[in-house]
């Protein structure tokens, strides 16, 4: 199997970096699908990393699983250590890599028609929509049997709060709806070279940030204040509003289903500032940047701040593609001077389904891919930047390898990352909802239309 790459200086350096495929602002290419190959007699890492741990691994030896996956960095980084697995457990491993939206077609067609294809596979926003409709096989049941798990070899306390909370719904239930495998978290990247000449300290407010758009906006002619997501899509504009609703005390549900918050004074206020930023700082026709949009816009010099994805943006923003690499810096995203700091986070996870035919050995491949030993050769020696487990951001050689400033920004906004909770309509209303926020952004009308219109969208998808 061969996965296309896309590496800057920081991924060159590491062999593999974040580049996409995160946040509902994933990203794909050519799909290719076919069986795990180590191409060298030599284990990625010792089995005895392993055999500690009270874990039935041979159980099922000579038994094969299928992995359904979009094309995703994650892949490149495990897939060199999953002869590791095969020749702990005996259990083959095969993929199946699809581009993202053919993946996420074929994924719905093997669930809701009982196919089970996939023994394990990549699950995202959809994830309580597929519970609901059966789909979906809860993981609590495997987590019990003692064969299975050792609690005290994989330390579940070791993965993010946010981290465990997506893999339970988001707050829609107490099961175990899959195994956290990658996670991005907002930040702020700034250019120390403008901040610099124009006297600017880093915003650590939403005011104090649009205050230094508005002075580097009015200062250069070349140079926009800031830049960020203002196409529709609930993977887009939404993603980064979602954090300013909270910092402002709302959420996207006042009482779930049948109040939503999007109209709250909270939320209004937030679409307000975001819109009325990007209307009076932001580049032409910010109302249809995707977020590559803002990422180029940023890598050319022309902007001179943006909030965005810390793991998905970093590599490239201080890459080679990048004209500013030198003059990148990053801190916290910023919040209102009497809100609460509150960046959003997402996550990838791993399931199962409920016709899978291979689940009990689809569990022990999440184990290993998500354990201590896996997750630390990743980031260690394969480049990933992406970590789930907060012993990877706490340790010195990676963070000698990423960068100190990146790391800790990344790892306290991670700590206190209060992800969106994806109810099983999200990707429905939640298009409808960021449809009129590109609308506010674009002047066509004003944020609270917009935002009491999103809301009445998103009741009306439960009022049946």
């Amino acid at each position: 199997m061969v996965i296309q790459r896309n590496r800057r200086n920081f991924i060159k350096a590491t062999g593999v970096g974040l580049i996409g495929g995160l946040a509902g602002c994933t990203r794909g290419g050519e799909g290719e699908s076919g069986d795990s190959s180590g191409g060298s007699d030599e284990l990625a890492i010792p089995l005895s990393e392993y055999e500690d741990a009270d874990i039935e691994w041979k159980q099922f030896e000579g038994s094969k699983i299928n992995i359904g996956a979009v094309q995703h960095p994650w892949v490149s980084a495990i897939e060199p250590a999953v002869p590791v697995f095969e020749e702990l457990t005996g259990i083959e491993v095969g993929w199946n890599i699809l581009p993202e939206q053919q993946f996420r077609t074929k994924r719905q067609t093997d669930v809701s028609t009982g196919a089970g294809q996939f023994d394990v596979f990549f699950l995202d926003q959809v994830v309580n929509q597929f519970r609901n409709e059966g789909w979906l096989q809860t993981l609590d049941q495997y987590f019990d049997d003692s064969s299975l798990y050792d609690e005290n070899w994989w330390q579940p306390d070791d993965l993010f709060e946010a981290s465990r909370w997506q893999a339970h719904g988001g707050g829609y239930t107490d099961e175990w709806t899959g195994i956290p495998i990658t996670t991005e978290v907002q930040t702020q990247f700034y250019r120390t070279d403008l901040y610099e000449e124009h006297g600017l300290e880093v915003a650590e407010t939403l005011e104090e940030f649009r205050q230094n758009a508005q002075t580097i906006h009015e200062n250069g002619s070349d140079v926009v204040g800031t830049a960020g997501r203002g196409q529709k899509g609930y993977g887009m504009n939404i993603y980064i509003l979602n954090t300013f609703i909270r910092e402002f005390g709302a959420e996207l549900w006042t009482e779930f289903p049948s109040d939503s918050g999007l109209d709250t004074e909270g939320a209004i206020n937030a679409a307000q500032w975001y819109s009325g930023l990007l209307q009076d700082y932001g580049p032409e026709g910010a109302s249809s940047q995707t977020w590559s949009d803002v990422l180029s816009t940023m890598q050319e010099g022309r902007a001179g701040h943006i909030v965005a994805d810390a793991n998905l943006f970093w590599p490239d923003l201080t890459g080679e593609d990048s004209q500013v690499a030198d003059s990148i810096g990053i801190a916290k995203a910023p919040r209102p001077a009497d809100g609460e700091f509150g960046p959003n986070a997402y996550n990838w996870q791993i399931s199962t389904s409920k016709n899978a035919d291979n689940s009990e050995q689809a569990f022990l491949f999440m184990l290993w891919a998500s354990s201590q030993p896996t997750n630390t050769w990743m980031h260690l020696e394969n480049g990933a930047a992406f970590s789930v487990r907060q012993s990877v951001w706490e340790n010195d050689e990676f963070r000698s390898r990423v960068g100190e400033e990146f790391a800790q920004v990344s790892l306290e906004s991670l700590q206190q990352a209060q992800p969106d909770p994806f109810d099983e309509q999200y990707p429905e209303w939640g298009q409808s909802y960021s449809e009129e926020l590109q609308r506010a952004i674009a002047g066509q009308k004003s944020a609270e239309a917009a935002m009491t219109q999103a809301a009445e969208l998103a009741e009306e998808i439960y009022s049946d």
